[in-house]
């Protein structure tokens, strides 16, 4: 099953920019300790920005814990952290998240 969020990027130069959110970009939920988990990228996106104006991309996105609810529905903030290890489907980026870590 996939999920997607929304995320709203703006551009305030006078160039056009280019945005790349790597594949496993993590995406946190923004009701904190509602028991409804993060979402990860599920493919790099590369996103042209032009200049001066503001985009709303709506992003492909895996659960990152299998035993949590579904994501609410409520887009997720971008966060610092990034699944650095490859996966192709929701199970398993699961797979990967509940192996040790080497």
């Amino acid at each position: 099953m996939s999920w997607t969020t929304d995320i709203s990027l703006k551009n305030n130069t006078a160039d056009d920019v280019l945005c790349v959110i790597p594949q496993g970009q993590v995406f946190e939920n923004k009701k904190i300790g509602s028991g409804i988990q993060n979402m990860a990228a599920a493919r790099e996106y590369k996103l042209i920005i032009p200049a001066n104006s503001r985009l709303t991309a709506e992003i492909e996105v895996c659960c990152i814990n299998s035993r949590l609810q579904a994501p609410s529905g409520v887009p997720g903030n971008i966060s610092i952290f990034k699944i650095d290890r490859p996966f192709s489907t929701q199970e398993e980026l699961w797979k990967l998240m509940n192996s040790p870590q080497t």
